[in-house]
């Protein structure tokens, strides 16, 4: 694979020692990266390293990612969604059934592995951004109805890749890790995905994806659940996305679909996407309505994966979608009464989105996704499914005996941590500044951690800080030269023992007046990193403090909406004994 300079930089060099996942384990590397990264407020500086490099190269520390080599992708349509049992499992689907009760919630049920996609849910988690181009236009569109018509298509491009047949990935082991990236070819850019499973029970995946040279990053968190209906069964996904626009503070808040699998004691085993979803700007009023359709009983193969929608800007209707999530969907313009294709997954846009790229498993930690569940993935591809079920029982065994070794100690994830007032999970290391092409070079991840490698043009007193080397280099060139000076020649013994207080040279006390000027620079510029550090600190702050502000002033204005409703019903009540009383007494006067 050949990588243009600026990708080898995002990726890093394949040939440098492992970083913090392969030589040690992630608990060990969370210190790490606590010490070098937080400090800085997720962003690493020249001068944070200035005593050890004139330039920071991102090269030597970034983590080395590989293209991605294999893909499973299914077909469009209702063929891919379809699974064939043997008899061998069906006695083992019968097996299952006999303790399940219709309602019964299936987190804590061993499922047989020949139903599971050879992945971790983390790993899905990720399907919705090969297309992350689509994002990094949708930020340079002018207008809000364009963005959101942008960040629909995007939305719209997640769900067209789907494993064969009817499968489910892994459920993630408690603290499992997964990372990757993609590369933008044409902006230079890279968009990275972070995630971490940050409880068990219940399970709650977080994630967060970033690109701050293109202008967006998403934060958001999954919580799992299944539910038994006798025949069918649903996997409920709760929590929402939020997507920022860096450079417009807007966010646009994203809920998803259900999957839904019926066929399983009779019919054929088929899986669906249902339920209606959202994607809403509260800042400029944009609103999207998705309803995913499940196929009717009497429905031909064209109701299969239906879906339809509207989209708002404030109370407006601009426009409806409709189609289908596998395939191809149009928009209809109200305005203008025209229609288009809104996104389509032709063959030419599969071959053309961006590019995959992962660690490869020798440089991973021992708990993230491909290197956790190697042995399954291996037993599973080769279909020995006895092999699969004890390696699948060995981790679960191991994460058992974690948690009861763990008692009621709290758990404490890595990467992400929950916010006390809305109680969502965000990642640690954010960083929602707009990208400052003056001042930022490059965007890169190391042991779960996304930094920008920034530039310094700051001067204090006259002095940059490339100039302060330079001075202490020269300091030491001039230290050496005075030590060199200092051997008595033969000269200069003569005029020692003729007199014994030779006259200083005007040479040493400029070297001296040099030096002096060189160690005031230097302290001067410590001075500086550590008010920025403190400025930096406050800064976060604050921003935790304005994101606290604006959920309890949701809280605050939901509150209001029901004091509201509930005097109205009261009014209500009050008018309705008023007019039963007024007819008592008519009923009275004119009998």
């Amino acid at each position: 694979m050949s990588l243009r300079l600026n990708d080898t930089v995002l990726l890093g060099n394949h040939h440098m020692d492992h970083d913090g996942f392969s030589d040690k384990s992630e608990r060990e590397a969370h210190d790490d990266w606590d010490t070098t990264a937080n400090e800085n407020g997720g962003r690493l500086t020249e001068e944070s390293d200035m005593d050890q490099s004139d330039e920071l190269s991102p090269g030597s520390q970034a983590t080395a990612y590989t293209e991605q080599s294999t893909e499973e992708m299914a077909e469009a349509g209702e063929a891919s969604q379809v699974e064939t049992v043997s008899e061998e499992n069906k006695g083992l689907i019968w097996g299952l059934l006999k303790q399940l009760r219709p309602g019964m919630d299936l987190s804590k049920v061993v499922l047989p592995t020949f139903i599971l996609e050879p992945r971790s849910f983390l790993d899905k988690l990720s399907d919705y951004y090969y297309h992350a181009n689509l994002l990094s236009q949708a930020a340079l569109e002018e207008s809000a109805y364009g963005r959101i018509k942008q960040v629909l298509r995007w939305y719209l491009s997640g769900f067209y890749k789907k494993p064969k047949g009817l499968k489910k990935p892994y459920n993630p082991i408690l603290g499992e890790t997964f990372r990757c990236c993609w590369l933008h070819p044409e902006r230079e850019s890279c968009t990275f995905y972070i995630a971490e499973q940050v409880s068990h029970h219940p399970p709650i995946s977080a994630f967060y994806v970033c690109n701050r040279k293109d202008g967006f990053s998403i934060s958001g968190s999954i919580l799992a659940k299944s539910k038994f209906y006798g025949n069918s069964l649903s996997a409920i996904l709760e929590g929402k996305a939020r997507l920022l626009f860096l450079s417009r503070e807007e966010e646009y808040v994203i809920t998803m679909p259900y999957a839904h699998c019926k066929g399983i004691l009779y019919g054929t085993m088929t899986l669906e996407l249902g339920g209606k979803v959202t994607i809403e700007c509260e800042k400029t009023k944009c609103l999207t309505e998705l309803e995913f359709k499940l196929k009717p009983f009497l429905g031909g193969s064209c109701s299969v994966n239906q879906i339809s929608g509207k989209i708002f800007v404030g109370e407006e209707l601009l426009a409806t979608v409709d189609g289908h999530w596998d395939g191809e969907v149009f928009i209809h313009e109200k305005r203008s009464g025209l229609q288009e294709t809104l996104w389509n997954p032709s063959p030419d846009v599969r071959s053309s989105r961006l590019k995959r790229q992962v660690v490869h498993i020798d440089q991973q930690g021992e708990y993230e996704s491909e290197r956790l569940w190697q042995h399954v993935t291996s037993a599973i591809m080769d279909r020995d499914q006895v092999r699969a079920t004890q390696e699948k029982y060995v981790l679960e065994e191991a994460q058992r005996r974690e948690a009861k070794e763990r008692g009621d100690k709290l758990w404490s994830p890595r990467l992400f941590q929950q916010d006390p007032v809305t109680s969502e999970w965000t990642y640690k290391h954010m960083d929602v500044r707009p990208w400052d092409p003056e001042r930022c070079l490059v965007q890169f991840e190391k042991d779960g951690v996304i930094q920008t490698h920034e530039k310094t043009q700051r001067r204090h007193n006259g002095l940059s800080y490339s100039h302060s080397w330079a001075c202490q280099q020269k300091a030491e060139v001039n230290g050496k030269h005075r030590k060199a000076s200092s051997q008595p020649s033969s000269c200069s013994q003569n005029t020692e023992s003729s007199s014994t207080t030779p006259e200083p040279t005007h040479e040493s006390s400029d070297n001296e007046e040099f030096s002096n000027h060189c160690a005031r620079c230097t302290k001067e510029l410590k001075d500086i990193a550590l008010i920025e550090a403190s400025i930096t600190s406050i800064q976060k702050t604050q921003q935790d403090i304005q994101r606290n502000l604006v959920a309890l002033s949701r809280q605050l204005t939901h509150q209001r909406a029901a004091d509201d409703s509930m005097s109205l019903t009261g009014r209500h009540c009050l008018i309705l004994c008023v007019l039963l009383l007024s007819q008592f007494l008519l009923n009275y006067v004119f009998t």
